[in-house]
């Protein structure tokens, strides 16, 4: 896994937050989606088919070998049968009653993670952060646990031994749950570009459930969090942000405030926002800060794979559509 090991600088900020130095790639030209369901208002890419590429693993991945995981629970590393890992990541990641071909996706997507990292991948089990056990999904599920564990368990038997690769290794294959509407270039989250993770259209995703959610601040709840970025906010509110610039897949790339430039990802944290895709409003004495999306945007789609999913396509099209540049490896 030595390609994959160049990766590393990216990669391990990616397992510290659930899901990367290096030269930038051009980004490619957008892929065209596979047949899906269309969402009122939503632009659908054209409907070509994806050719389902495959390509053989480098001799140094075994795809299925046990993985070892950090478990932060306790503060342990842990080994753990690939089987076991699939159910486990799915069942924290999705709902088990999910469209199958979704279900899949997310199974090799988090495998292909795990295995691109050339590290434990950082978990919490207690939490059902990146992978768990079946304690605890069966105190998370109580009388449904016997059906939902078997449907996970049957669909890990599917593609316990699949792997989603670039250039013959596993791919940093990253997710989250909703995109603004168009996935996140990877450098502009982890400043390290990799050339599949350059974004895509995911317009399925302006039709999920709270795809736009506001907060709102009061002046001086704002003027505290001001403060812990180290500056000094003035007597008027309406002077704190200035201009906004937003990147192409709609998240922020810089805000001005109080005379200096943040970055989105920054104050999409001190801001405690659901995604860095966000627009701050003043009035009355509050800040309404609304965002779109939820994650870092960078990656897989959960909700555009369930879409995708449920409009016919197969979990092989939704990896190829979201990863482009990638190949199956089986």
């Amino acid at each position: 896994m030595k390609k994959t090991l160049c990766y590393a600088v990216l990669l391990g900020v990616l397992a510290a937050a659930a899901p990367f130095a290096a030269l930038l790639f051009p980004a490619p030209a957008p892929e065209e989606a596979p047949a899906a369901t269309p969402q009122p208002s939503a632009e659908i890419p054209a409907l070509t088919p994806q050719p389902l590429a495959e390509a053989p693993l480098s001799e140094d991945t075994d795809a299925t070998g046990d993985l070892t995981l950090y478990d932060a629970a306790d503060g342990q590393t842990r080994t753990v049968p690939v089987r076991e890992f699939l159910i486990g990541a799915a069942a924290c990641e999705l709902p088990y009653d999910w469209p199958e071909d979704a279900t899949l996706a997310q199974m090799v997507a988090s495998h292909s993670y795990a295995l691109s990292l050339g590290e434990p991948m950082q978990v919490n089990s207690a939490l059902c952060a990146g992978w768990t056990d079946a304690d605890v999904l069966q105190a998370r599920w109580g009388e449904d646990f016997t059906a939902a564990y078997d449907r996970l368990a049957d669909l890990a038997d599917r593609v316990y031994d699949v792997l989603l690769c670039y250039d013959g290794t596993p791919a940093a294959a990253c997710y989250h749950s909703i995109s603004a509407g168009k996935t996140e270039a990877s450098q502009n989250v982890w400043l390290t570009a990799l050339p599949y993770l350059q974004g895509v259209d995911s317009p399925w995703d302006t039709a999920a459930p709270d795809y736009e959610v506001s907060v709102t601040y009061s002046a001086e709840q704002m003027a505290v969090m001001l403060q812990n970025l180290g500056l000094e906010p003035g007597d008027d509110p309406t002077d704190w942000f200035g201009e906004s610039r937003t990147d192409a897949a709609g998240y922020v790339e810089s805000q001005e405030i109080c005379g200096e430039t943040f970055g989105g990802t920054t104050l999409r944290s001190a801001f405690s926002l659901r995604s860095a895709a966000f627009t701050v409003d003043y009035a009355d004495g509050e800040f309404t800060l609304t965002t779109r999306g939820y994650g870092h945007g960078v990656g897989l789609s959960q909700y555009g794979a369930k879409a995708m999913a449920e409009g016919g396509a197969g979990w092989r099209d939704i990896l190829t559509y979201y990863f482009p540049g990638c190949t199956i490896a089986q």
